[in-house]
């Protein structure tokens, strides 16, 4: 990947069911960040939205999406975003990926968030401030380790996406 991030898409026949999964709400893990946006005015009561990650079951047709990237040792997570959440610019950290893989640096990790559903109006997802909106299912954003992104859920219903952490190869 030469820039910061790139668009793509996956075939959308891939994705399958992800709505009536049992997700749970799981606190955004960097203090500092957090402590960021307050003082930026960012003062939520959430931060983050619902999540089924690999502690959880995670249904087959993930594993399909997730070989679609040039990412190893994958790590899977079904987001959902419900109306009212707004997570401010942030750069991932992947506390829980780095402690899980026992890695020291982030140089190498990359995510992708890819978009089950078409887009809706009220969500947004900002990267390297560029907006992104209009999506449809199957498009995807890939980015390497700590490139700046924003997500928010302003609409009225639920805005889903599969989040796929790894090591690029």
């Amino acid at each position: 990947m030469k820039n910061l991030f790139e668009f793509g898409k996956i075939p959308k026949d891939i994705i399958k069911e992800y709505k009536n999964l049992t997700y749970v709400n799981k606190p955004f893990n960097d203090q500092k960040t957090i402590n960021k946006w307050k003082s930026l005015g960012h003062n939520y009561e959430r931060y983050t939205g619902l999540m089924r990650d690999q502690s959880q079951e995670i249904p087959e047709w993930c594993y399909e999406v997730s070989k679609k990237f040039p990412l190893q040792n994958s790590g899977i997570t079904l987001y959902c975003m419900t109306p009212g959440i707004i997570m401010p610019e942030h750069s991932d950290t992947f506390i829980k990926y780095r402690e899980i893989m026992n890695l020291k640096s982030t140089d190498n990790v990359g995510r992708a968030v890819v978009f089950l559903e078409d887009w809706k109006s009220g969500h947004y997802f900002e990267i390297s401030e560029t907006p992104i909106v209009n999506w449809k299912k199957g498009d995807y954003v890939l980015w390497k380790n700590d490139t700046p992104h924003m997500a928010a859920n302003l609409g009225k219903e639920n805005r889903y996406t599969m989040q796929i952490t790894g090591i690029y190869v």
